[in-house]
């Protein structure tokens, strides 16, 4: 896991690429469960932008890890994964914890972290980094509701996506959704993991609400996400846990159950 700067990402990425150019990149993805995987019709684009939004703040954690598992279904393995972000993210946030990456399954030496000045320079690294053919995926991190991210700037990295089918993942923490162009949104919030016995921690677990899919239809499931296969599994949620309102909806939203979105 390295931090770089933009001037050095080409040639970084560029003798990274080289190593995974004979490997056959997927033009779509699936989850690896039939009932999800059936509302995608032929799979998730792999060429396209994904946009994940925490529910609450205390959802951050939950979101971030639903990313990053996108991403390993997403991406070739040992493909690298580039982190755009703003410079004060690592005070906001903390820095990405390697053990915890391994934990979810992704091989820190993937990780690649970009971190810019200014939104402005989130997106435009962003676009650099989608149009490197060989990188397994990009995350894309900016915080709030910048408005330099707007439909004019997701169509352009939703077009340069498709033209190096490189995913593109937008992880909008401490946001609230917008029109843009992403294929798919989704609206994750921490679930209650079940444990593997003896009281020893579960698989991670994610409460995923699919909201938009230009692809077919929506829906919601609680995801387990198994990080020795990569692979997501429905499962049922567990009883008495209660579902809280997001913190960004209007009082009389919450009290009718409806989303603005």
């Amino acid at each position: 896991m390295t931090t770089v700067d933009l001037a050095a990402l080409r040639r970084d990425i560029a003798s990274l690429g080289e190593r995974n150019a004979r490997a056959a990149q997927r033009s779509a993805f699936d989850f690896g469960d039939n009932d999800i995987d059936r509302v995608f019709r032929e799979g998730m684009q792999r060429g396209a932008v994904h946009e994940i939004f925490a529910e609450e703040a205390g959802d951050a954690g939950a979101a971030t890890g639903f990313a990053i598992a996108l991403v390993l279904r997403a991406s070739p393995d040992q493909s690298p994964v580039l982190w755009l972000e703003e410079d004060f993210a690592a005070q906001e946030n903390g820095f990405p914890y390697a053990p915890g990456l391994q934990n979810i399954g992704l091989d820190p030496q993937r990780l690649i972290i970009v971190r810019c000045a200014s939104p402005q320079d989130v997106l435009k690294a962003a676009s650099d980094s989608l149009g490197i053919r060989g990188t397994g995926a990009v995350v894309i991190a900016p915080r709030s509701n910048p408005k330099c991210l707007d439909l004019t700037a997701s169509r352009k990295l939703l077009l340069t996506a498709q033209q190096t089918d490189v995913p593109a993942f937008l992880l909008r923490l401490g946001a609230y959704p917008s029109e843009n162009a992403a294929v798919t949104r989704w609206l994750i919030r921490a679930a209650p993991s079940q444990s593997s016995g003896a009281n020893a921690p579960g698989h991670p677990v994610f409460d995923a609400t699919l909201i938009r899919n230009r692809q077919g239809m929506t829906g919601h499931w609680i995801l387990q996400w198994e990080s020795d296969d990569h692979v997501f599994r429905q499962i049922e949620p567990v009883s008495g846990t209660m579902v809280s309102a997001p913190s960004y909806r209007p009082p009389q939203t919450r009290k009718s159950g409806t989303r603005p979105y």
